[in-house]
């Protein structure tokens, strides 16, 4: 078992066997919870983005995303970008 001192900030340093047999690296995300006594992580897997074949194309004078069985609303992409510039 190996321990680790929790620092001021309330960081602290996984142990390296830890580390490796959770197969964490640099960068790589850890959802935290805290069950039966216990502090839990467990790494979190980015989910592959989603490739969509679409084209723009100008319909009564406005360019419209043009793309089989998917249906965008422009208004949500708008807020998706406004959410995404102010998490910077």
């Amino acid at each position: 078992m190996s321990a680790t001192a929790i620092r001021d900030k309330r960081q602290t340093t996984l142990p390296a066997d830890v580390s490796e047999a959770a197969g964490l690296k640099p960068g790589d995300q850890v959802e935290w919870r805290f069950e039966d006594g216990e502090i839990r992580g467990r790494k979190l897997t980015p989910s592959e983005p989603r490739r969509v074949k679409a084209r723009l194309v100008k319909r009564d004078g406005a360019l419209v995303f043009e793309a089989h069985g998917i249906t965008i609303d422009p208004e949500a992409i708008a807020q998706a970008v406004e959410e995404e510039r102010e998490s910077r």
